[in-house]
C-alpha cells in the first residue's frame, strides 16, 4: 500500500498499526513531495533550505532524519491549526445551541399551552409592539411625539383599532400618556374581536387557536432566516482576527443582538398577521357598538 504522510499524525499511527497486522512483519515507509499541501501551505521555507543544502536535484529522493524533523514540525503545525479551528467551532456552536434551547423551549410552551397562556402571550406582545411604536416616534426625553406618525404605524400592526384614534386625542400627551392610551385602546378592540369570534364559532378559544398557528408559523419562519444569519456572522467574523480582535468574543457580542432582534421580528410578524385577519370592517363595528 502506497501512501504519503497525512496531515493528522494519527491518521499514520493507524495506517501503521493496521498494515502491520495485514500480513509479513515489515517496516513503515511513507513517500512524500515537497509539493504536497501540507508543505507548500504549512511548510514555509525551512523545507527549501534543506533542499538546498542537500543540493539535489528535483527528481532525485531525499531521506535524512532533518527531513524527518522537519516534516514532524510541520505536521504538528497542521495538527494545532486544526485544533484552533475545532475549538472556534465548539464555542461558535456553544452560543447558537444555547439560542436553540431558549427557541425550542418557547416553541413548545407555545404548542402545548392552553388557549388562556396564548391569549396572555398576544396581549403581552401587544403592549410591547405599542410601546416599540411610540417610543420610536419620541424625542430622546420622552416629552414630545410625533403623533402622525403614530397613527401611522398603529394603522399598519392594529388595522382595526386606527379608526378608534383621534389625533386630537393623542396631541400634547407625553411618550408615557401616549403609549397608555393607544394601549387601553388595542386591548378593548383586542377582547370585543375575541368575544365576537367565539359567537361566532358558538364556542370560546377561537381568536387562541388562530394566535397559536400565526405564532407558530412566525416563530418557524424567523428561526429559519436567524440561522441563515448565524452561518453568514460565522464566516465573517474570521477576518477580525487580522484585526487583533478576540473573534469568538464579537461573535457572541453580535449573535447576542442577532437574537434580540429575532425575538423582536417573531413578535412584530405575529402582531402584524394577527392582527390583519382580524380584520378592520368588523372591528371597526365592534367599535361602534
Amino acid at each position: 500500500m502506497g501512501t504519503n504522510r497525512h496531515e493528522s499524525s494519527r491518521i499514520d499511527g493507524q495506517l501503521r498499526g493496521r498494515s502491520g497486522r495485514q500480513g509479513d512483519p515489515g517496516t513503515s515507509r511513507f513517500f512524500l513531495s515537497f509539493e504536497d499541501d501540507m508543505f507548500v501551505v504549512f511548510g514555509g521555507d525551512g523545507l527549501q533550505n534543506i533542499l538546498k543544502t542537500f543540493r539535489v536535484s528535483e527528481d532525485m529522493p531525499v531521506e535524512a532524519p532533518q527531513v524527518t524533523d522537519a516534516l514532524d514540525k510541520v505536521q504538528g503545525a497542521v495538527e494545532e491549526k486544526y485544533r484552533e479551528i475545532r475549538e472556534q467551532i465548539l464555542n461558535f456552536d456553544e452560543v447558537l445551541n444555547g439560542q436553540r434551547k431558549v427557541i425550542y423551549q418557547r416553541r413548545q410552551k407555545v404548542l402545548f399551552g392552553s388557549s388562556e397562556d396564548t391569549l396572555k402571550l398576544m396581549e403581552e406582545y401587544n403592549r410591547d409592539t405599542v410601546a416599540d411604536i411610540v417610543k420610536a416616534q419620541s424625542s430622546e426625553d420622552g416629552e414630545t411625539v410625533d403623533v402622525d406618525k403614530v397613527l401611522e404605524k398603529v394603522g399598519q400592526f392594529f388595522p382595526p383599532v386606527r379608526p378608534v384614534l383621534d389625533k386630537g386625542d393623542l396631541e400634547g400627551l407625553d411618550q408615557e400618556g401616549v403609549t397608555a392610551f393607544v394601549g387601553v385602546a388595542v386591548e378593548e378592540i383586542f377582547k370585543s374581536k375575541m368575544d365576537e369570534l367565539d359567537a361566532k364559532a358558538g364556542q370560546p378559544g377561537s381568536l387562541a387557536r388562530s394566535a397559536n398557528y400565526i405564532t407558530m408559523v412566525s416563530m418557524d419562519n424567523a428561526w429559519s432566516e436567524h440561522l441563515q444569519n448565524m452561518e453568514n456572522l460565522k464566516e465573517s467574523v474570521v477576518f477580525l482576527k487580522y484585526m487583533g480582535r478576540d473573534i469568538v468574543a464579537e461573535y457572541k457580542s453580535e449573535a447576542y443582538n442577532m437574537f434580540q432582534g429575532l425575538e423582536d421580528k417573531m413578535r412584530f410578524n405575529s402582531i402584524y398577521s394577527l392582527w390583519q385577519s382580524l380584520g378592520a370592517p368588523a372591528a371597526q363595528t365592534a367599535a361602534q357598538q
